[in-house]
């Protein structure tokens, strides 16, 4: 049993315990020291943040006055008068080209029947005339017929062949006609014509 203070005295104070907090300095220190190994062992993965950027477009409004507007409608009014008027025109000159290149397209086409008429005639009295002096085959070099001659002041002979050899018996039949008109009739079964300064004959 401790022995006890005398009667009066004062008590003696408590010894205070200080290993307590001695303690909690020590795990502290290990705590920290584990936790920084750890950390620096492992570090924790970086977290990137991507960031959006968003750009705002401001629009501006302008008023425009009344009068403006009039006057841009006014302004527009008349270019479409303009063009209204220049597609009349272009319609009227396009009428009128038209209308001329039907009026040349049928004076063409008139063009083209006189030249088939003329050369029609043309043929026509190429068959039927015997252009002047020569020999002319029957059937060959003119056709067989009745035809007329205007002898003017030059002495005119003809001679209906019945060959060509030149001999007298070859003259079927001739003439000699200084002046007024010639008449002849060739048959088909003569050979040839001979004329000499009669000038054309002209089948009738």
């Amino acid at each position: 049993m401790p022995p006890q203070p005398p009667p009066g005295a004062a008590p003696e104070p408590k010894k205070r315990r200080r290993w307590p907090w001695v303690v909690g300095v020590v795990v502290a220190f290990i705590v920290g020291t584990t936790l920084g190994g750890a950390a620096s062992a492992d570090p924790e993965p970086e977290i990137v943040t991507e960031t959006e950027t968003i750009t705002e477009t401001e629009t501006e409004e302008v008023e425009v006055p009344p009068a403006d507007l009039e006057e841009q409608r006014q302004a527009a009014d008349e270019r479409d008068s303009e063009l209204d008027t220049r597609e009349e025109e272009l319609g009227t000159r396009t009428s009128d080209l038209d209308s001329r290149s039907s009026d040349l397209d049928t004076r063409e086409e008139d063009l083209d029947t006189r030249e088939e008429e003329i050369s029609t005639q043309e043929t026509e009295v190429e068959e039927n005339t015997i252009p002047g002096t020569g020999v002319y085959i029957v059937g060959e070099d003119i056709d067989a017929g009745t035809y007329s001659t205007e002898v003017t002041g030059i002495n005119c002979y003809w001679a209906r062949l019945s060959g060509t050899g030149g001999d007298l018996d070859d003259i079927i039949t001739n003439n000699n006609v200084s002046e007024g008109q010639a008449l002849v009739t060739i048959a088909e079964t003569d050979v040839a014509f001979e004329t000499n300064g009669c000038g054309e004959w002209t089948k009738r």
